[in-house]
């Protein structure tokens, strides 16, 4: 495994927030979708809230899912 990869329970609920705007997310994949579809600009301010945990740009693009119990 890359040492560089954050490791995240897929299942999780997320919320992606950008300019003034926050998107509930049933999934941390389907807010790294809706992340995608952003603008460069966009992305580039816009964070990944994952319970306590806030994901930035620079680590969105390192999110890799796995069952927690998988990523041990």
């Amino acid at each position: 495994m890359n040492d560089d990869w954050i490791c995240v329970e897929p299942r999780q609920q997320a919320v992606l927030h950008y300019d003034d705007v926050s998107v509930p997310c049933h999934t941390i994949p389907e807010a790294w979708l809706a992340w995608a579809q952003l603008d460069r600009d966009q992305k580039a301010r816009a964070i990944i809230e994952v319970g306590e945990e806030a994901y930035d740009a620079r680590a969105i693009t390192r999110l890799r899912y796995a069952p927690m119990s998988d990523a041990a």
